[in-house]
């Protein structure tokens, strides 16, 4: 009890300095690119990847070409095949908000596999691959937990939403995503719909948190997010970009970027991906706070972690920590 109430007052506390009243990553803060170029003076960073994290503290979001072996995409493609083929349990599916044993009535067209990396050695590969590594190396400054992901066939349709209202993480803003494409994305598969610099929006509270909880806030109250945020999009010419990448692409964004599912148009088309949601090795996810067992934190090349209430997959040489 006393650490769900600690997590909840976090969750409320303001932080100054950072463009966020929660705070966030040195990336958020005010004065970020001026800590950004401290750093390049100082040797820290490298000018290509200066000019990258310049165009993420603009935009929220960060492109890295080829970045997953096509090799290990096709890997994990053939074993989520098989895993359905044999209607393997240790997977799960979440739909409409429902998290339900794998079966065969329910690839359907929304359906997500979650924490795939729980149990799948390809997936644990692909979402710390070294050039995800590097990057969260650098906007944490420190070592990542990979704490969720979502595996998608089709276009989610998701309606646009940025992540800080539903993935909770004490503190509240330390977060960033990935969007790993397993095939090349064709039009009108119901890409990825995302709005560059709309991390910059003002924040929408709800009962003064960060994030919409059904029973606290209710349907109602996210209906209500939803419309204000499309507004304000709308109002500030915050365009729609639909991301088109090439299987091993990787798309990064900011824990207040606004994106979701756009629409399929084309029914028969697929649009694989991986999406994978981290943190610093020292910030919660929430599931810390009311699961205890959910704590444990498998190592991973000996720099980041994982963490799920599934058995995970072990690595030669590497420990469990809790």
């Amino acid at each position: 009890m006393l650490d769900r109430a600690w997590s909840k007052l976090r969750q409320r506390r303001r932080v100054p300095g950072f463009q966020s009243r929660f705070g966030g990553l040195w990336t958020d803060r005010l004065d970020a690119l001026e800590v950004l170029e401290g750093k390049r003076a100082r040797g820290a960073i490298a000018p290509a990847e200066a000019e990258a994290l310049r165009s993420w503290i603009a935009d929220g979001y960060w492109i890295r070409p080829g970045a997953i072996a096509p090799e290990l995409i096709d890997r994990l493609n053939g074993e989520v095949e098989e895993l359905w083929r044999r209607h393997d349990e240790r997977a799960r599916v979440e739909i409409d908000g429902r998290y339900l044993a794998l079966g065969p009535q329910l690839r359907q067209e929304h359906c997500k596999l979650v924490d795939l990396y729980a149990h799948n050695r390809s997936a644990l590969e692909i979402a710390l691959a070294e050039p995800i590594r590097a990057f969260l190396r650098t906007v944490f400054e420190g070592q990542a937990l990979l704490f969720q992901s979502l595996s998608f066939e089709r276009g989610s349709e998701q309606p646009i939403h940025q992540d800080s209202a539903y993935v909770v993480v004490t503190p509240p803003m330390a977060m960033v995503a990935s969007w790993i494409a397993l095939e090349d994305v064709q039009p009108g598969s119901g890409e990825l719909a995302y709005h560059p610099g709309s991390q910059r929006l003002p924040e929408y509270l709800f009962r003064g948190f960060r994030n919409w909880n059904r029973e606290r806030d209710g349907l109602e109250a996210q209906r209500d997010y939803h419309a204000w945020l499309l507004d304000e999009l709308a109002r500030r010419g915050l365009a729609e970009h639909l991301f088109r990448p090439k299987k091993g692409d990787v798309l990064f964004w900011n824990a207040d970027l606004a994106h979701g599912g756009s629409p399929i148009r084309e029914r028969a088309l697929t649009r694989k991906s991986l999406v994978c949601h981290y943190c610093p090795a020292d910030a919660r996810p929430y599931y810390f706070t009311y699961r205890p067992e959910r704590r444990t934190r498998l190592e991973h090349a000996g720099e980041c972690y994982a963490s799920k209430q599934h058995d995970l997959v072990p690595e030669p040489g590497s420990g469990q920590r809790t």
